[in-house]
Order: C-alpha cells, then sequence, then structure tokens
C-alpha cells in the first residue's frame, strides 16, 4: 500500500508531466512562423511575411491564410487567433472613403472625391448622387455616410428654402 502524501506527488507530478507534454507539442506543432505583418498598397490589404520550414519566407494575404486550412494548421494557437482578428478587421473595413470634399460655386454646393481601399477607382460625385447610390453608400463607414448624408440634407434644405421664397414671391 502506498502512503497517502506519496500518491497525491505522484499524482501531481503526472499531471505536471501531461502539462508539459501538451505544452512541448504545441510549441514541436508550430512549423511556420509570422515574421512580419504588413499594409500592402498595391492591393490595399494586410500581408504577412511567414517563414516556413528552413530558410524560406513566402508572403501571403492574410485573409488568404486564414481560408487555407491546411496552412492555417501549421500555425501555433496565438498567430491564429491573431491572424483571425486581423482577417476580421481587414473584411469589416469600408471598401471606400472620402478623401476630398471641395465646396462649388454655391454655398451648398459640394463635390466629394471618393476612394476605393486599394485606391485604383477614384469618384468625384454630388452628395446628393451618392445618396441615391445605396451599394455605394454600403460600401461606406458609418462616419462618412452619415456626412454624406448631413451634406445632401444641406443642398435639400437650401433648394426647399429657396422654393419657399420664390412661392411668396409670387403671391
Amino acid at each position: 500500500m502506498v502512503p497517502l502524501g506519496v500518491e497525491m506527488n505522484v499524482r501531481k507530478f503526472d499531471k505536471l508531466r501531461g502539462l508539459f507534454r501538451q505544452f512541448l507539442k504545441e510549441t514541436i506543432e508550430s512549423t511556420y512562423e509570422v515574421q512580419d505583418i504588413y499594409d500592402c498598397p498595391e492591393w490595399g490589404c494586410k500581408k504577412a511575411d511567414v517563414k516556413l520550414s528552413g530558410r524560406h519566407i513566402v508572403g501571403k494575404n492574410v485573409r488568404d491564410i486564414v481560408m487555407d486550412m491546411d496552412f492555417l494548421e501549421g500555425f501555433d494557437k496565438k498567430t491564429i487567433r491573431a491572424l483571425t482578428y486581423m482577417a476580421t478587421l481587414e473584411t469589416l473595413a469600408p471598401d471606400y472613403s472620402i478623401v476630398v470634399q471641395q465646396m462649388g460655386s454655391e454655398v451648398d454646393d459640394f463635390i466629394l472625391e471618393i476612394k476605393s481601399k486599394n485606391g485604383k477607382h477614384v469618384e468625384k460625385k454630388s452628395p446628393i448622387d451618392i445618396s441615391k447610390d445605396k451599394t455605394l453608400i454600403s460600401k461606406l463607414s458609418p462616419i462618412d455616410a452619415n456626412q454624406i448624408g448631413y451634406l445632401a440634407g444641406i443642398k435639400e434644405t437650401v433648394r426647399e428654402y429657396n422654393l419657399k421664397k420664390m412661392y411668396e414671391n409670387i403671391k
């Protein structure tokens, strides 16, 4: 019969040995290592330089890494979580943003320059024209969409005021 104190020490040792094996398994499993993560100005996305076994380094889009389950298995859990988070943030980022806001010839006349995330597509439109394009509005950030609605509202308010004033002058 084994004394109670020795039996408890054996259990603690077995538990500690199991934790150590799990630690070694997780560290050995990580065959890929992220060297650097950066914004790619050419494509408007996040890219990661991944060190493969040995000295090979490959640059891949973060979203492509997350979507490739076989490739993803080569990373440790914390790296997978970080890459998934970054891919999610990139997916949630607006596709278009207001770059330039120019004032036209009248007080209430604005021309907005909207640029795509990758910078390849640029449009110049009035806030009223943009507010009529629901697909474009959905690709903007809530702040930019609100600003466009505000500017379009100012234009419409001034137009209504001028119509009301002209109607009063006719009477």
